[in-house]
């Protein structure tokens, strides 16, 4: 196994491409994938383009390493390619309110985005209401993360799982969260400068709440 770029109690972060150390972690030990991949829509994070060559055969090689159950969004101008391809068990909905435009095929920014879950039991609900509001401290610094408040609801709803798995990892909200929720979360993320940014999320004081 490759040496961890962060690592506490609760959370471990890995620098890499998700190809390459998802095949390193053990078999059945992590309980749930909670992930925000590419959308391979032009987006810059960092200095990085979010379009991959050949996107689907991408998302098909990573997406066939990952253990079930899976809770992922896809952004809502792939969905009918997932559903093509990998036609989800369930679908949530996070409406987000009349603060964004509609979709087209002309851009992915909708009234609402999809998460697809795979192999997993159906929650409670089968959407969110939660308008985007400006981000505030250093997770501003990710052109698209989601609201702490957003992925704290969707661990919440799965209590029997204790170590969640995210191979975006992105500003480190899905471990950030997990860590408040008494969570384990294994994040691996392929820039270096987004890894910083959730490892000092991480490293920070949170209160962390019995649930």
């Amino acid at each position: 196994m490759i040496n961890p770029y962060y690592i506490d109690e609760w959370v471990t972060i890995y620098h890499g491409d998700c190809r390459e150390i998802l095949p390193l972690i053990p078999d059945k030990s992590v309980d749930l994938v909670l992930t925000d991949p590419p959308y391979n829509v032009g987006r810059d994070y960092l200095g990085a383009d979010d379009r991959r060559n050949n996107y689907i055969e991408w998302c098909l090689s990573w997406f066939s390493l990952l253990p079930k159950p899976i809770v992922m969004s896809v952004g809502l101008v792939n969905l009918p390619m997932w559903y093509k391809f990998v036609s989800p068990d369930w679908l949530f909905c996070w409406f987000k309110g009349n603060n964004m435009g509609s979709a087209s095929k002309f851009t992915n920014i909708g009234l609402w985005e999809p998460f697809l879950m795979y192999g997993t039991p159906r929650i409670g609900v089968d959407g969110m209401y939660l308008p985007i509001v400006p981000q505030k401290g250093i997770e501003k610094n990710h052109d698209c993360p989601k609201p702490d408040k957003l992925i704290s609801f969707i661990i919440g709803q799965f209590k029997q799982y204790h170590l969640l798995l995210d191979p975006f990892l992105g500003s480190g909200t899905t471990a950030y969260c997990a860590k408040k929720l008494n969570r384990k979360c294994i994040g691996i993320e392929i820039e270096e400068k987004y890894c910083e940014i959730a490892a000092l999320r991480c490293s920070q004081g949170v209160f962390k709440l019995g649930i």
